[in-house]
């Protein structure tokens, strides 16, 4: 049968979007640029995929006649986005055309027979953890920024690790990324029992499917986090995300962290420093952002310079009280941390010329990012 429906422009657009950003990865099948568009009894079901993430939405629709049509996402997307009425009447043709009318206007778009869309990937429905979606963004968030390049280093570090803790005092998920120049790490507590997780191997998660999960979070009040083997499910009111997970090891995060000596920390004001940096950064090389951190009492004078440009120098007043040191810093990686944070002072620890150095604040509890130093 060839599929006929009438559905809410609105919501269709709605999802329309939601998918868009996962469809039209160069160099594959074609039809990884459609949509897949499938009657069911409660509506109309569409469904994205690029392979390593899988999204469904069920659009609420008058299905007229039933089957399945895949068609372009972007110029479906277009002509949704740019059309006037409130309804959409869509109507499958010969040859895997589509009809769609919106009030006194018609368009034809050419699509993809629905037999040639990949299977959606099974996953199981229990031991699945409901929790407000904003856990999940606060995560993300934190920690995206620092996720190594796909071009760079090691391969696992092209993703984030997800890891819980149970402790007496409740369950916690973190998420930990390292590009191999500096690691940031966050954790949340969470209400629900993160027992049910099947968690015990390494759970590596890719930057993209990272980015898709938290812009399908900004949708959502609560979300159900489920893990299997080689994939994370992630189930809404009205879809379910699907992302295959990474195969590999994490480096031991943990020994780095341990190895700062926390003996010692100078307290800053966190917006006067970030804004400090994003001046002197601004005459840093392209390439290095390499700054310059001149320790001594009570006084950091930050200083970079470019050949072509000039020169910066700032100062700024801290608590530090020890032995004058030199350093070198990439400012973006110091700005970039600094960012996500919330609290108005910061802790500071730099306890050599070649040893890391790891910030923390009162207010961001469950956060800390560590930078390594460069040669100066």
């Amino acid at each position: 049968m060839a599929l006929t429906l009438n559905a809410p422009r609105s919501e269709l657009l709605s999802a329309l979007a939601a998918l868009l950003n996962i469809t039209g990865k160069k160099g594959t099948l074609a039809v990884l640029s459609n949509i897949l568009l499938d009657s069911r009894d409660s509506g109309l079901l569409l469904t994205a995929t690029d392979l390593e993430i899988g999204i469904r939405y069920l659009v609420p629709a008058e299905i007229l006649s039933e089957g399945a049509i895949t068609l372009p996402a972007r110029k479906f997307f277009e002509l949704v986005r740019e059309s006037g009425g409130d309804q959409i009447h869509l109507e499958e043709m010969d040859n895997s055309w589509a009809r769609i009318t919106v009030d006194a206007s018609a368009y034809n778009l050419a699509g993809i027979p629905a037999e040639e869309f990949p299977a959606f990937p099974l996953y199981q429905e229990e031991n699945m953890v409901r929790m407000p979606a904003e856990i999940i963004s606060d995560l993300i968030d934190k920690t995206i920024f620092s996720v190594a390049a796909d071009s760079e280093n090691q391969f696992t570090m092209a993703g984030l690790l997800l890891e819980r803790e149970i402790l007496d005092e409740g369950h916690f998920l973190r998420l930990v990324s390292t590009d191999g120049h500096r690691l940031t790490m966050m954790e949340r507590k969470v209400e629900s029992d993160l027992s049910v997780l099947n968690m015990d191997r390494i759970i590596l998660v890719p930057r993209k499917g990272a980015q898709e999960l938290r812009k399908l979070c900004e949708m959502e009040e609560t979300i159900s986090l489920g893990l299997e083997e080689k994939q994370m499910v992630i189930k809404i009111n009205q879809g379910v995300m699907v992302i295959r997970l990474m195969n590999g090891d994490f480096p031991n995060y943990k020994m780095l962290i341990e190895a700062v000596d926390k003996s010692k920390h100078m307290v800053m004001e966190r917006l006067p420093l970030m804004q400090s940096l994003k001046r002197v950064n601004i005459f840093t090389e392209d390439r290095f952002n390499s700054v310059h951190f001149f320790m001594e009492k009570h006084k950091l004078t930050l200083a970079s310079q470019n050949m072509d440009i000039g020169n910066a120098k700032e100062e700024i007043v801290t608590t530090y009280e020890g032995e004058p040191m030199q350093l070198g810093f990439n400012g973006k990686y110091f700005i970039e941390a600094l960012q996500v944070m919330e609290s108005e002072k910061i802790k500071v620890y730099i306890n050599s010329e070649a040893s890391p150095c790891l910030l923390q604040g009162e207010k961001d509890r469950g956060y800390l990012s560590v930078i390594m130093p460069m040669k100066i």
